[in-house]
């Protein structure tokens, strides 16, 4: 399971996807709708930031 957090002006949005493609695709929205600190953590513990600078 992949989960995706950030922060919005109501506060911490988390989400899980069950894809790394899935993931991406979501967090890449939650950035274009103006979420901030977006990050992706799979499985593994890895963490994933580089999608942000692609979501212009």
């Amino acid at each position: 399971m992949f989960e995706i957090s950030g922060f919005d002006t109501a506060g911490v949005v988390s989400l899980k996807r069950l894809s790394l493609a899935a993931a991406l695709k979501k967090a890449r929205e939650l950035v274009e709708d103006g979420c901030w600190d977006v990050q992706i953590v799979d499985p593994a513990g890895q963490v994933y930031t580089s999608f942000e600078e692609q979501a212009a």
